[in-house]
């Protein structure tokens, strides 16, 4: 179960995401030519994984953390900031620079906001970020699936699998209740899908 809390990162969620909707909705991107697709996904990985990734190990190295799964609620506030603004930032390189269009950007810009709400909650509460990521997913995919009639097959019921099973691995590693994780799931899902319902 360790190995699929590692695969489902919520920081590789937008890398996921990203390259699932480029390979199988690429109406939805009119201005990536479908060679370029590989390092568009790559820039989206270095600035919403790697670089967040780099920063929470230097957090560790200095020991403003004890841990890299964060399972201390007090220690999150800065790794928090730490990701939501790369993901401000790589919103900001993806509008104004690069002219992504609106899905890619409600998505990006949906993330951003759904991180710093989840900065919030995480000052009372240890909601599960690993569900909530996961299922944002799976809730921005849907809601693209109903108002745009996207069709990404079965890879939409790979993305429910994965979701479920990554919050199942954190109830099964210990790092959460059963409360924390069902708090994810419906926070991610439900505001992820509303935001493409109410801003496309």
């Amino acid at each position: 179960m360790k190995i699929i809390s590692v695969v489902f990162h919520p920081l590789l969620m937008a890398t996921y995401l990203s390259a699932m909707l480029f390979i199988k909705a690429p109406e939805l991107f009119p201005r990536v030519m479908p060679q370029v697709i590989p390092e568009f996904v790559l820039v989206v990985f270095i600035t919403t994984c790697l670089m967040p990734a780099l920063s929470i190990f230097l957090l560790r190295s200095f020991a403003y953390i004890s841990n890299l799964e964060l399972t201390k609620r007090n220690e999150r506030m800065r790794p928090f900031i730490f990701i939501a603004f790369y993901y401000a930032a790589s919103s900001y390189l993806f509008a104004d620079k690069l002219e992504m269009g609106p899905v890619f950007m409600t998505v990006m810009i949906g993330v951003t906001v759904l991180i710093l709400g989840l900065l919030i909650i995480t000052i009372w509460f240890k909601i599960s970020i690993h569900a909530a990521a996961t299922w944002s997913g799976v809730g921005f995919v849907s809601a693209l699936m109903v108002t745009m009639a996207v069709n990404i097959g079965w890879y939409y019921f790979g993305l429910i699998i994965a979701a479920g099973l990554t919050s199942s691995s954190r109830l099964y590693l210990g790092y959460h209740q059963p409360k924390e994780v069902w708090a994810g799931v419906i926070l991610g899902f439900a505001y992820s899908f509303l935001t493409i319902l109410i801003f496309l």
